[in-house]
C-alpha cells in the first residue's frame, strides 16, 4: 500500500508516522470515489470542504488545538446487503426524407438498465462485536500514541452528566449502513443520516442524500454541549466494514453508452463523498460553536485476505445476485486489518490540522 507524502507539508510528519503504523500489510487502497473538491473557505469555516490526499475534510481548523478528548459515539457498521443498478434512457433525432422529397424528423429512444444485489453470509453477531471492540480499543491506542489525552466513557459521564441521559438504540440496530454495533461496554448512537436509507441505484440518488443534513441527531445536536460544559474534545467516530467495493455508471443519457454495475469481494473499510459519506470522525472543541469538524475516507481501503466463496444466482434480463458465503474467522483478521488502517487515517488527519 503506497500513501503519498501531502500531510507533510500540514504537518511535522506525524501524519506520515501514524499512516505507517496503521497501515497492515496486504490492505489495499482504492481509488478516490469523487473528483477532489474545494468550497468555502478551504476548511476553515463550518462550510469549508478540501480534499487531502485521499481524505476529506469540513472545517479543518476545528481540529486545532485538540489535546484531552472524549469519545461520545463509536459505531461500526456492517453492511449485509447491497443493491446498484446502472440505468440510460436516451434518444437520438434524425433527419430523413420522404418519398416525395418533404423533409421529416425520425427520433430513436432507447432505454435500458442492470441490476445487482448482493448479500452477506456467514458472520455471526459475536465476529461483529469482538471487530467493534478491536477497533474501538485500536482507536483509543492509536489516539494516545498520537499525544492526546483520551478520557474514559466513565469520566465523560462524570464531567458531563447530561451524557448519561442520552437516549441510546438497541446494539445492533439497522441503519442505513446496514447492522450498528457499538464496542462492548459503551451505547450505540446515531449520527447523522444513520438512520436513512442509502440508495446506490444511481449519482441523482446519491446526490439527493445531502439532504440527510437535516437530520440533527442527539449525538449531534448534543455533542458540543458536552464539549463545552465539559471543556473537553468530543470525538464520534463510524467505521463501515463492508463485504467488497462496487462500480456502476449510474444515470446516463449518452446514446449507446456502455453500462456497468459490478462487484468486488473484500473486507473494506468503506469510503465516501462528501454528500455520502462512510467511515468518518467528527471532532467538536469547547468552543465549536456547535459545527463539527469531519474527516473521512474518500476511497475504500481492502484487506487482500481471502474471506469468502461467492456463488451467483442469475437473474433475469442479465442481472446478477451474488452470494458472499464468508469464513468468520477470516472476516474477522481482515476486518482487524482495514479498521486498523482507517483508525489511522482519520488520527492522522485530525492530529495534522491540530
Amino acid at each position: 500500500m503506497t500513501y503519498s507524502s501531502a500531510f507533510t507539508a500540514i504537518s511535522a510528519g506525524l501524519a506520515l508516522v501514524l499512516l505507517a503504523q496503521g497501515a497492515a500489510a496486504g490492505v489495499t487502497e482504492g481509488a478516490l470515489l469523487s473528483k477532489p473538491v474545494s468550497f468555502g473557505n478551504g476548511g476553515g469555516g463550518p462550510s469549508g470542504v478540501q480534499n487531502i490526499d485521499d481524505m476529506v475534510i469540513i472545517h479543518r481548523d476545528g481540529f486545532k488545538g485538540a489535546k484531552r478528548v472524549a469519545i461520545s459515539v463509536f459505531n461500526v457498521a456492517f453492511p449485509n446487503e447491497n443493491q446498484q443498478s446502472a440505468k440510460t434512457k436516451t434518444s437520438n433525432s434524425f433527419g430523413i426524407y420522404s418519398a416525395i422529397g418533404t423533409a421529416m424528423k425520425e427520433t430513436i429512444t432507447q432505454s435500458k438498465s442492470m441490476n445487482q444485489h448482493t448479500t452477506l453470509e456467514g458472520v455471526d453477531a459475536q465476529t461483529r462485536q469482538r471487530i467493534a471492540d478491536a477497533a474501538y480499543n485500536d482507536f483509543v491506542a492509536q489516539l494516545t500514541a498520537a499525544g492526546y489525552e483520551v478520557v474514559s466513557t466513565d469520566d465523560l459521564a462524570k464531567l458531563t452528566p447530561e451524557y448519561t441521559t442520552w437516549t441510546a438504540a438497541p446494539n445492533f440496530s439497522d441503519g442505513r449502513f446496514g447492522t450498528y454495533v457499538a464496542p462492548d461496554g459503551r451505547k450505540l448512537y446515531w449520527l447523522m443520516g444513520d438512520q436513512s436509507k442509502r440508495d446506490m441505484s444511481s449519482q441523482m440518488d446519491k446526490e439527493m442524500s445531502m439532504f440527510r443534513v437535516l437530520d440533527r441527531t442527539q449525538a449531534v445536536t448534543r455533542s458540543p454541549y458536552l464539549a463545552h460544559d465539559g471543556k473537553i474534545g468530543i470525538i464520534a467516530v463510524t467505521l463501515v466494514v463492508d463485504y467488497g467495493t462496487y462500480k456502476n455508471t449510474g444515470d446516463t443519457k449518452k446514446y449507446n453508452s456502455k453500462m456497468e454495475v459490478s462487484y468486488t469481494p473484500g473486507v473494506t473499510a468503506q469510503g465516501g463523498t462528501h454528500i455520502d459519506s462512510a467511515t468518518l470522525a467528527e471532532y467538536w472543541g469547547p468552543d465549536s460553536g456547535g459545527f463539527p469538524a469531519v474527516a473521512f475516507l474518500a476511497a475504500p481501503l481492502t484487506s487482500d485476505v481471502p474471506f469468502a466463496n461467492i456463488g451467483d444466482n442469475a437473474a433475469k434480463d442479465g442481472d446478477s445476485q451474488p452470494i458472499v458465503h464468508a469464513d468468520p474467522a477470516a472476516f474477522e483478521k481482515a476486518a482487524a486489518e482495514v479498521t486498523q488502517a482507517a483508525n489511522a487515517k482519520l488520527i492522522a488527519t485530525m492530529a495534522a490540522a491540530r
